[in-house]
């Protein structure tokens, strides 16, 4: 029996916190940049409803009545528990380097503290000949006569050679990047002691058990939204943030058109929110088994996908406040990932009063947001592990400390100076096809396998009621189709993995492919052992027995009895 919540929200606030996340804040105004900005909001808030709320509701179902982590959840159908042992390899290979990412936080957290914000100017002993500084307080001339820097108010034509200051803090300065994946080069020692502060965090926090994590997560939730707030408000009181709102909720139509627009919106409402990632399911694993989970489903999609528009309000009226400064329109801050966190969001906070203290502010909401998501995903592992072996859990501190030191000696390799080179190779496969795939076996294993017919009863057994009908039927029906076509635009639109203007080498796709067969093989191959090692005369008799759950599962005799429809919100 797994540990079990002190209070219901402490449940709830978990999941948000690792549904929201630093990927929220750096991912969704990309989307909502590249997707027509309101035009976005629109299929992101339909497939919120239609989609992400089912595949929660049915993780959250299976994880609580198993009282279990992914792996054994799956002793309901057991051809199919390699889509727990694919979630878990997808953690590692996931939490590897994002506690990478947590240290690059911890950095510019670090620097945020300096009199003059080292990425504002051109002065620094990194900066090259090509660094250009859009803002300067003292309006002088940068560290060579060739070097420009530029008024705030001026708006230039820059010659594409040129660099930022803050591209060249991050890319000069934090990472000391080399010419390629050929070349990973040095340990960059300053990100390796960062990368020991968020071990020894993580490490602290892990430990204490989800009855005091579940407390603590109230701090990095809720600080996060208050942060964000104050950039929203602070954001609406400058010249040019309505310019920004009113790209962000102004809706071009004409994107709608395009089925990329509605299949992406799709694929970020279900995988932001966790699906099959192993989370879920684990965190609901420790729920008491009366509670109600179309209730958990319905807040937590609704207030993550609120959370992200949210989010977007804030970012767009600073966006536009810059935009307005350099006469420039809001989408020529258009980016992702790395870029827009470590780029875009130290460059844009420089033109606030007291940059300091937004930044501080800034990098405090990141990492806050980073630590929520990381947690659970090392319970996960913790989880499985304890599932496995059972007499683990008497010293679980030590499995916690060798897991965090695994991830830790895996982080060094990220932390050279060809370090973002492997991220962007390891991020780029590790998502591809695996998370897809096992979201449409997951609604295929519970919905048609497992049965509509047992999950009710599941659900009857815990807290007696019926899952309303449109429920099962989006599990049964809805959902593997619209997942389907998210994995087939995957596959189409699959294109080898690039960083800026460097094309990976041909050797370098290999080991993607390996990478991203360490997660997805596990399930053909436990579905195969698994039936032929059943008792039965015939294939056909060993496959019928193997997809029955096994004795394992525990299950309660429902009482017929009670029949009364779950409304979501009660």
């Amino acid at each position: 029996m797994h540990q079990q919540w002190r209070h219901k929200l402490d449940y709830v606030i978990t999941l948000l916190g690792y549904s929201v996340g630093s990927g929220t804040f750096i991912k969704f105004p990309f989307y909502c940049m590249r997707n027509g900005g309101g035009a976005f909001l629109i299929p992101y808030l339909l497939f919120t409803v239609i989609c992400a709320i089912p595949c929660v509701f049915l993780e959250m179902v299976i994880g609580q009545y198993s009282q279990s982590g992914p792996v054994k959840v799956w002793n309901l159908c057991p051809p199919f528990k390699g889509i727990g042992v694919g979630a878990l390899i997808f953690s590692g290979l996931y939490y590897s380097y994002y506690n990478v990412y947590f240290g690059w936080f911890v950095y510019y957290f670090y620097h945020s503290f300096s009199t003059k914000l080292p990425w504002t100017h051109c002065h620094n002993t990194w900066n090259t000949l090509d660094c250009v500084s859009y803002l300067s307080t003292d309006n002088t001339s940068s560290v060579d006569s060739s070097n420009v820097t530029v008024d705030n108010v001026t708006s230039v034509v820059l010659d594409v050679d040129r660099r930022t200051a803050a591209e060249e803090f991050w890319r000069l300065h934090v990472l000391n990047i080399s010419n390629g994946l050929e070349h990973l080069g040095s340990i960059q020692w300053p990100l390796a002691g960062c990368l020991v502060v968020t071990n020894a965090i993580l490490f602290l926090w892990v430990v204490q058990g989800i009855k005091v994590s579940g407390k603590l997560v109230y701090i990095t939730v809720i600080i996060p939204y208050i942060l964000i707030a104050v950039f929203l408000i602070q954001g609406c009181l400058l010249p040019g943030s309505l310019q920004g709102m009113y790209y962000y909720i102004y809706p071009n139509f004409e994107m709608l058109l395009e089925p990329r627009v509605w299949i992406e919106a799709c694929g970020y409402a279900l995988f932001s929110v966790g699906v099959s990632t192993g989370c879920i399911i684990t965190m609901s694993g420790h729920n008491k088994k009366h509670n109600n989970c179309l209730r958990d489903a319905v807040v937590c999609s609704l207030v993550d996908a609120l959370s992200g528009v949210f989010i977007g309000f804030a970012f767009f009226s600073i966006i536009g406040h810059v935009a307005h400064l350099r006469g420039v329109e809001v989408d020529a801050f258009a980016s992702s990932g790395f870029n827009l966190a470590f780029i875009v969001y130290p460059e844009v906070l420089a033109y606030l009063p007291l940059p300091q203290l937004w930044s501080v502010l800034t990098f405090l909401t990141l990492m806050s947001l980073a630590v929520d998501t990381m947690v659970p995903g090392i319970d996960i592992i913790i989880a499985s592990l304890e599932d496995q072996f059972p007499r683990w859990t008497k010293r679980r501190w030590l499995t916690i400390l060798a897991v965090l030191l695994i991830m830790f000696l895996f982080g060094f390799l990220y932390i050279t100076q060809g370090g973002l080179y492997v991220i962007t190779l390891v991020d780029w496969f590790a998502y591809f096809p695996a998370l897809a795939l096992y979201a449409l076996l997951e609604c295929i294993g519970v919905g048609w396998c497992y049965g509509i017919r047992k999950l009710q009863e599941d659900v009857r057994t815990m807290w007696g009621k019926n899952t309303p009908p449109i429920i099962s039927a989006a599990i049964k029906y809805v959902c593997p189709l619209l997942i389907m076509v998210i994995f087939g635009h995957s596959v189409y639109s699959y294109r080898p993995p690039k960083y800026g203007t460097y094309i990976f080498p041909a050797w370098a796709n290999v080991v993607g492919w390996m990478i991203s067969l360490v997660s997805v093989l596990p399930f053909p191959i436990i579905f195969i052992w698994t039936v032929v090692t059943t008792s039965g005369s015939s294939l056909k008799e060993k496959l019928s027995i193997a997809l029955e759950p096994n004795d394992q599962w525990r299950r309660a005799t429902p009482d017929e009895n009670m029949t009364e429809v779950l409304q979501s919100m009660i």
